[in-house]
């Protein structure tokens, strides 16, 4: 019976020839395999034009001796969503009228609405130098001259955008990778058969990462020094904010390639202290540190507290991290059956995500190698990194099953996947996912599931804070769980979510109530909300 449910539930289908989506990545091979060429790019789903419904900013890299703003490099990709039919996207690309111009090679995005005018605007991570646009409101965006400190230079991935200090204001993390002077690169590692392959990120020196202040008038302060976090360093790819120890504070888990990874815990002085080893989350159960790239952070087993899923390189396995409600957490990736199935893949961009609208939050992993496939160069890729994506079913008591080889031709796909970027794209009330491949065009993978199970979407506005308010919860209880899920853009890998929470029902048919906590501490319970739609609920200014 559970096999022929989930044959019936889980649809997804690749609709990019017929979303109006021309865009391929470009990481600028050039044969002498710097590192940045194998890491990728990320997505963001963000509404800018606030018209209802998820617009996508596709990162671009470009080439890597073109740091010069060369104008034949390709750039970065506004997209406009313009869906009328359900499960049939349709965008226009709007780079050239929203005035955005990208510079440099791109790895990640975040978005978020930095100086509280109702728009949200667009933070790009680039190896070299960063980049902010501000959103006009008009359509168009500005680039940030003076938004951030010129000397950071380092080689960012991606960035949580979430107000650390509870001032008001949304705050950066970026998160940095390691040193790598192209010039000076001279270092040259190899494939099974001898031929030059892309080394690894040992050897190189660790970067520390940076936290942004908003200073409330378009710029920002790099205050990782007075934060505590200017001394330590490591090589960051993903990062996630959430509240894990539930003490209303706002801390960062940090996923770090190849080194033990970073647990900041915030304290009331704006001050974070890191406590990764003795929360149980620097490394696996077996005490060694783990190749992370992708991370994500969510409630999957519905007991009031924040879980952490991290992907990693081949032979190591993915790691599920489960909170016991105070911020200690257990490696249970074997108890719950996510390490075999995760073996032989390396990921990268993963989400937590309801995409049968059952109430219990399932997986997927965009997956790719970083260093040559034997079995592919035996066959003559010229591009020998693929792997297949994985998704993972969700089936009771936090359990997975995976059942990747359902989903047909778009699973079968072999490509070298990185960002995972999650939305409702036709506002159908299920969940589908942008996935990034390096070197290659995206995936757009609408979910057909049309699952008969009932569903809730709520935007959380703060007109206090004339925004959408990051960091807010929001509580639904249907008539077997309680799910709770916070406002955010952040997780995966150098990618930006929906920032919609979006609430599976099961069969529950009757209108629910949603209590809100908004992000300064008030409460405010919406009764009777009409189920199968999406609602703005906001927090009055008073």
């Amino acid at each position: 019976m559970l096999m022929v449910s989930l044959q019936l539930l889980a649809k997804f289908s690749d609709e990019l020839e017929s979303s109006g989506i021309e865009f391929k990545h470009v990481n600028g091979k050039s044969g002498k395999f710097y590192m940045p060429e194998i890491i990728g790019a990320g997505a963001a789903f963000f509404d800018y034009d606030n018209d209802g419904d998820m617009d996508l900013y596709l990162v671009q890299s470009g080439d890597l001796s073109g740091l010069n703003n060369n104008p034949n490099i390709p750039k970065d990709q506004l997209f406009r969503n313009d869906t009328k039919q359900v499960d049939k996207p349709l965008f226009t690309n709007v780079t050239e009228q929203a005035k955005l111009k990208s510079i440099g090679y791109g790895m990640g995005v975040a978005t978020g609405d930095f100086n509280n005018d109702g728009y949200e605007d667009i933070f790009v991570a680039n190896y070299k130098e960063n980049q902010i646009f501000m959103n006009q409101g008009d359509g168009t965006f500005v680039v940030g001259n003076k938004a951030l400190p010129k000397t950071d230079t380092n080689w960012s991935v991606g960035a949580s955008v979430a107000d650390y200090n509870k001032d008001g204001f949304l705050d950066i993390y970026v998160v940095n990778y390691v040193g790598y002077p192209i010039l000076e690169h001279t270092k040259q590692c190899r494939a099974s058969d001898s031929s030059l392959d892309y080394c690894a990120p040992r050897g190189y020196k660790h970067q520390s990462d940076y936290l942004y202040k908003n200073n409330g008038d378009g710029t920002f302060s790099n205050v990782s020094s007075q934060a505590g976090l200017k001394n330590v360093k490591s090589a960051g790819l993903g990062v996630v904010a959430a509240d894990f120890n539930n003490d209303s504070f706002l801390d960062y888990y940090i996923a770090n390639d190849g080194v033990d990874n970073h647990l900041w815990l915030n304290s009331t002085a704006g001050k974070f202290k890191e406590n990764a080893l003795l929360s149980g989350v620097a490394v696996n159960m077996s005490g060694e540190p783990e190749a992370s790239m992708g991370v994500d952070a969510a409630d999957f087993d519905n007991d009031g507290d924040i879980d952490l899923f991290m992907t990693h390189l081949n032979k190591q396995t993915n790691t599920l991290y489960v909170n016991n409600g105070k911020g200690w957490f257990s490696d249970l990736t074997m108890v719950k059956k996510l390490g075999s199935s995760s073996f032989t893949s390396t990921g990268f961009g993963t989400v937590w995500f309801d995409f049968d609208n059952d109430g219990l939050l399932d997986l997927f992993s965009a997956n790719g190698s970083v260093a040559k496939i034997k079995s592919e160069i035996q066959l003559n890729d010229p591009y020998p990194f693929k792997q297949t994506n994985q998704i993972w079913k969700n089936v009771g008591d936090g359990v997975y099953l995976e059942i990747s080889h359902q989903q047909g031709k778009s699973f079968l796909r072999k490509d070298v996947s990185r960002g995972a970027a999650l939305a409702d794209i036709d506002n159908d009330g299920d969940l589908d996912i942008v996935v990034t491949n390096n070197n290659s065009v995206p995936q757009i993978l609408i979910n057909k599931s049309k699952a008969y199970n009932n569903w809730i979407g709520v935007k959380l506005l703060n007109s206090k804070l004339n925004r959408i308010d990051i960091g807010a919860k929001a509580v639904v209880t249907s008539d077997t769980m309680q799910i709770q899920k916070r406002v955010r853009t952040d997780g995966s890998f150098a990618s930006s979510r929906d920032n919609r929470l979006h609430f599976g029902l099961g069969q529950k048919t009757r209108a629910i109530d949603v209590k809100v906590k908004w992000s300064d501490g008030t409460e405010t319970i919406y009764k009777q909300l009409e189920l199968n739609k999406y609602h703005t609920l906001k927090r009055e200014n008073i």
